[in-house]
C-alpha cells in the first residue's frame, strides 16, 4: 500500500468524520429548534390557561370556579390543563406570582425612568395600590389559604422569594436616592420606611379600606399621601442628620 494511497484514506476519513460531525451537529440544531417550539407552545397555552382562570374567579369566586370551565375556555382537554396546574390551588398560586411578576417589572421600569425620586415612589405607589385593588379576588384568597396551610406558605414563600426580594431591594433604592436628593428624610431608617409602606398597602388594609371608597384612585389618593409626608425631609432637617448611623 503505497503513501500516496494512505493519504488517501486518511483524506477521506477526516472527510466522513466532518460530514458526520455537520450531520449531528444539524440533528441537534433541529432537536434544539423543536423544543424550543413545544415549550413556547406550552408557555404560550399556559398564559391562555392563566388569563382564563382569572376571568372566571373575578365572575364566579374561588369557590365556584371550575377547572372544566377554564379548559372549556381555553379549548383545551381537562386533562392537557391538570397538565399545567395539577389543582386550583396550584393554578391560584400561578396567579398570584404572575401578578407578583408584573409588579416588579413595573418597579424595575420606574427606576430607571427620567425624574427625581419623589415622582418614581409616587408612581410606583400608585401602581401597587391599582395592582392589588384589580386581583383583590385572589390575593383575598391566598392570604387565607397560607395562613391555613404552613406548608403551602413555606413552599410558596420560597418560590416567590426572588421576585419579592427584587421588588424589595428597587424600593430601598427610591428610598435612599430619595434621601440623597434631601426629599425624604434621614431621621427613619431606611428599612422601617419600606416596612411602612408594605404594611400600609398589604392586600388585608387595601380590602377593608376599598369597601368605604366609591373609586381605587381616592385610596391612591389618601394612602399616598400619609406615607409620602409621613417620609418627607422636613425643611429644618440639618445636614447633621445625614450623619445619622441610622439611615
Amino acid at each position: 500500500m503505497t503513501v500516496s494511497h494512505n493519504l488517501c484514506r486518511l483524506v477521506n476519513l477526516k472527510t466522513a468524520s466532518k460530514a458526520q460531525e455537520e450531520d449531528r451537529e444539524h440533528e441537534l440544531i433541529t432537536m434544539a429548534s423543536q423544543q424550543s417550539l413545544k415549550e413556547r407552545q406550552r408557555q404560550e397555552r399556559e398564559d391562555l390557561i392563566l388569563h382564563a382562570a382569572q376571568e372566571v374567579l373575578l365572575e364566579r369566586g374561588y369557590h365556584d370556579m371550575s377547572m372544566g370551565e377554564i379548559a372549556a375556555r381555553v379549548g383545551v382537554a381537562k386533562g392537557t390543563l391538570y397538565q399545567h396546574f395539577p389543582s386550583k390551588e396550584c393554578l391560584m398560586q400561578a396567579l398570584f406570582k404572575q401578578g407578583l411578576q408584573e409588579l416588579q417589572g413595573m418597579v424595575e421600569q420606574t427606576v430607571t425612568m427620567q425624574g427625581d425620586a419623589l415622582v418614581k415612589l409616587t408612581f410606583v405607589i400608585e401602581q401597587i395600590c391599582m395592582h392589588l385593588s384589580s386581583k383583590h379576588v385572589y390575593h383575598t384568597y391566598m392570604f387565607y389559604a397560607l395562613r391555613a396551610n404552613p406548608e403551602l406558605h413555606a413552599a410558596f414563600t420560597n418560590e416567590i422569594k426572588d421576585v419579592y426580594l427584587s421588588v424589595r431591594s428597587r424600593i430601598i433604592a427610591l428610598l435612599e436616592e430619595g434621601k440623597a436628593e434631601a426629599v425624604f428624610t434621614h431621621r427613619i431608617p431606611t428599612i422601617v420606611m419600606l416596612e411602612a409602606l408594605f404594611g400600609l398597602l398589604s392586600p388585608r388594609a387595601l380590602l377593608v379600606q376599598r369597601g368605604l371608597l366609591a373609586e381605587p384612585e381616592e385610596l391612591v389618593s389618601y394612602l399616598g399621601s400619609i406615607y409620602l409626608r409621613g417620609i418627607a425631609a422636613a425643611n429644618n432637617e440639618d445636614s447633621a442628620a445625614h450623619d445619622c448611623s441610622l439611615c
